[in-house]
């Protein structure tokens, strides 16, 4: 599949998620971080995790960061508005620029962040510009995930710090057949066609090959399970009243994640990890 049917299957994707994504997660597109030390509501931990992102990027006013695969604009106004930090929002997704632009005003932070329609495989920014670089749960829509990291290596500055807020999942042989065909079918559908590239404990090898060092992998799978297993009782009438035996799960690939993805997680199958490094 060459670049802009990918581009194309992915802006059909979000187009057709776009409507769950805003009801059930407030336009956002990353779980919350549930400490175990007390109990917060959804949008409190997802507010956690944008507050967990400045932390492992050591974020400061004077940086200039890059949020690969900005969505719309949840994280990156929240950092500007709270740290004060200049930010270049990207995305490949066309809707998402107008939204991004619009919470940027609304939250008063239009001078700090500017947002751009650009693949993070091939951005248009020059050699050593960033402070920082963030994703969160956005990689695995990479065309070519190696193809990628190397543009975020070039683009960051000697000493820069990255954090990436990443699935990896367990080798095939660890998942039952059926297991594979809904991860199979999860992916496409959703157009994580680089899903298959973030495998436990090895990931962290991809960053070293793309010329990061000092690299540190966190699971903090368990902080998360709480918003998946939210999102799981939303899904889980449908998805056993008529997803799964109608054999729909290519057609509705969010309802079949929470559902079937929670499974797979409980079973360590897929993990939620934090990984962080510098040039």
């Amino acid at each position: 599949m060459n670049e802009k049917e990918h581009f194309e299957r992915l802006n059909k994707y979000y187009i057709k998620s776009k409507a769950g994504y805003d009801i059930f997660l407030w336009g956002s597109k990353h779980f919350g971080f549930y400490p175990k030390s007390k109990k917060v509501t959804e949008r409190e931990a997802q507010v956690l995790m944008q507050d967990l992102v400045a932390k492992k990027l050591k974020l400061s006013a004077d940086d200039l960061v890059l949020d690969a695969g900005c969505g719309q604009g949840v994280i990156s106004t929240y950092l500007a508005k709270k740290y004060g930090c200049k930010i270049e929002g990207i995305t490949p997704i066309h809707f998402e620029i107008d939204k991004a632009n619009l919470l940027a005003k609304k939250l008063k932070v239009s001078d700090k962040i500017n947002y751009s329609l650009m693949d993070y495989s091939d951005m248009e920014f020059k050699n050593n510009y960033f402070d920082c670089i963030y994703t969160i749960e956005t990689l695995s829509h990479s065309v070519n995930i190696r193809k990628t990291l190397k543009e975020f290596h070039r683009v960051l500055k000697k000493g820069g710090r990255i954090a990436l807020f990443e699935y990896t999942i367990a080798e095939d042989n660890c998942f039952s057949k059926y297991e594979i065909k809904i991860l199979n079918k999860v992916s496409h559908a959703s157009t994580m066609d680089s899903l298959g590239d973030f495998r436990h404990d090895k990931f962290q090898g991809t960053l070293k090959e793309a010329g990061f060092k000092d690299v540190i992998v966190e699971h903090i799978s368990e902080n998360v399970g709480p918003s998946l297993g939210r999102l799981r009782k939303f899904a889980i009438l449908p998805y056993y009243l008529f997803v799964k035996p109608f054999g729909l799960q290519e057609k509705f690939p969010n309802v079949t994640a929470a559902v079937e993805f929670y499974k797979m997680a409980k079973k360590g199958l897929i993990r939620y990890n934090i990984f962080t490094a510098v040039k």
